[in-house]
């Protein structure tokens, strides 16, 4: 005597979440929070607690350029990795050795401005 048991023919309907989904979610709240970020500085702490305005924080318009030149710079990068470490192999060796190039170039970049 045995049990015949059918396998259900429903599938989930509910999109399932995956790392990439993920990283890409938290890389937009990065980029965003990062964002904002010319408007809040401006917006102090004094030494009583209160919030007030100072004027001499606020970035002028050349600096604004390249603020949003530099957050989109590092986006790009930060998106471009995550996506194409899920491409297989060969893709997490590229990001592996994208990631460590940046952080010799980076140690580079100190040192030349230490000396």
């Amino acid at each position: 005597m045995g049990a015949n048991f059918k396998k259900s023919t429903k599938r989930s309907v509910k999109k399932e979440r995956t790392l990439q989904f993920t990283l890409n979610v938290i890389g937009i709240f990065m980029c965003t929070g990062v964002l904002i970020r010319w408007w809040t500085v401006p917006f102090a702490v004094s030494t009583k607690l209160q919030i007030y305005y100072n004027p001499d924080f606020q970035m002028k318009p050349s600096e604004c350029k390249e603020f949003f030149a530099f957050v989109l710079c590092a986006a790009s990068v930060y998106f471009s990795l995550v996506n194409v470490y899920f491409f297989g192999k060969t893709g997490k060796k590229v990001v592996y050795t994208v990631l460590v190039l940046l952080a010799v170039f980076n140690l580079y970049m100190i040192l030349h401005f230490l000396l």
